[in-house]
């Protein structure tokens, strides 16, 4: 999408992502919890590799048959300090 504006979805409270209208490409993520922060997709940049990981959060979450050959932490859950009312992704 290179003019017009993003789409909206949010299905959890206090979570907004935006997609492209066009294509369905995902490509931010804003949590009301998190206000000085904004995710944007690795995939919606043009040189994702310039952005190289510093962590892997949602560890507990993974497949069985992901595996990753490098010394990044592993963060079981959330990589950042939230609310738990708002509980865990996979129990929404």
């Amino acid at each position: 999408m290179l003019t017009g504006a993003a789409k909206t979805f949010s299905k959890a409270r206090g979570v907004l992502r935006t997609f492209c209208p066009h294509c369905g490409t995902s490509i931010s993520y804003v949590d009301q919890r998190l206000p000085e922060e904004l995710y944007l997709t690795i995939g919606f940049f043009d040189h994702p590799e310039r952005f190289p990981p510093r962590a892997h959060a949602y560890w507990d979450m993974k497949l069985p048959w992901v595996e990753f050959r490098d010394d990044l932490p592993r963060v079981g859950t959330y990589s950042r300090q939230r609310d738990p009312a708002f509980r865990n992704p996979s129990d929404r």
